[in-house]
């Protein structure tokens, strides 16, 4: 018994090397890129379908499952790179990436006036400031204020801190001025040698001095009221830049040279992209994400993600006109005609 037409057209489209397929498929591929954007899809469904996607329970699930996972792997990836940041940017770009800096204007921060109450400011640095002024004081060679001279010993005993701290119960500007009036004064009865002394012992402080700040400032914030005095000034400024109007706050970033930055990023991304760190990242992602979603349907995502049913009442609305086109097209009348008569 002979073949049958329909019997050849299967045989022909399903073996395993098929010329015949390869042809339609590609007669078909072919299709499609020659079809204007806006016809392959509806765009309006598509950001309609997307958008309801967007739940939280979605995004919890997404996020847990891939972003954050994600980010710690490109933690660990930074961490054992030996890249510089230069070696992502080509040196074309360099003296541009300086021009527009040159070109970028420093924001003004309008937006912010008001954001941090100035009292709890002051409340969370004023020991820290006090500190670093006693520190000063038990250097300084003047008798009855400080240690004598540059190798003796500082004094010791709360007492003694909390005296001098509350003759500089002000604010830090005015403390200083009465230290540095009433160093004059000694100095002047003095003589040299204490002069000599003094402007010692404040080159030897100056040089310290941004560390026991820092040690100052670590002390403050690891006790419970430096703590709670930063816990309220966060709550401040969030409060303050949630009720601040976007377009406030893009007068600061319009002050950045945003063109020039983006002219430059192709260049940049081109030439990062080939390195090995960047190359390491993308397949590790992609290994990533296959192994957790590689072996699931298409089907199961979207079921999971809510949008299966709008997913494929519209796949199946653009396949179709797809298809209607390409079996009309010429090409796959001649393709068609060709399988018949073999």
């Amino acid at each position: 018994m002979s073949e049958s037409p329909r019997q050849r057209i299967v045989e022909a489209l399903v073996r395993e090397a098929s010329p015949e397929r390869d042809d339609v498929a590609g007669l078909f591929v072919d299709h499609v890129l020659g079809q204007r954007l806006r016809d392959l899809l509806d765009f309006e469904e598509v950001r309609a379908i997307s958008t309801r996607a967007l739940t939280k329970k979605n995004l919890d699930r997404i996020f847990e499952r891939h972003v954050i996972p994600g980010y710690a792997r490109y933690r660990s990836a930074v961490a054992t790179s030996t890249d510089s940041v230069g070696t992502f940017v080509p040196d074309s770009a360099r003296d541009e990436i300086i021009k527009a800096i040159e070109k970028s204007r420093l924001p003004r921060g309008k937006w912010a006036d008001g954001a941090i109450d100035r009292t709890l400011v002051r409340r969370l640095f004023a020991p820290v400031w006090t500190n670093l002024l006693v520190s000063f004081t038990k250097r300084l060679p003047i008798p009855g204020l400080g240690g004598g001279s540059t190798g003796a010993a500082p004094p010791t005993g709360r007492r003694s801190a909390s005296g001098i701290a509350g003759r500089l119960s002000r604010s830090a500007k005015e403390r200083a001025e009465k230290l540095v009036d009433a160093g004059r004064s000694v100095m002047g009865g003095l003589g040299t040698e204490v002069e000599r002394r003094f402007s010692a012992v404040t080159k030897e402080f100056s040089d310290g001095a941004a560390e026991i700040f820092r040690e100052a400032l670590r002390e403050r914030l690891k006790s419970a009221e430096g703590r709670a005095l930063v816990a309220q000034i966060s709550r401040q400024i969030t409060d303050h830049v949630l009720v601040t109007a976007v377009a406030e706050i893009h007068e600061d970033a319009d002050r950045v040279a945003v063109e020039e930055i983006l002219r430059l990023a192709p260049s940049i991304v081109a030439h990062s992209a080939p390195r090995t760190f960047v190359q390491a990242i993308v397949r590790q992602e992609i290994d990533s994400f296959l192994t957790l979603e590689g072996d699931r349907h298409l089907r199961d995502v979207l079921s999971e993600l809510g949008i299966l049913d709008e997913v494929r009442t519209l796949a199946r609305k653009h396949t179709s006109e797809l298809f209607r086109g390409f079996l009309a097209s010429s090409a796959f009348e001649a393709w068609l005609d060709g399988l018949l008569r073999a």
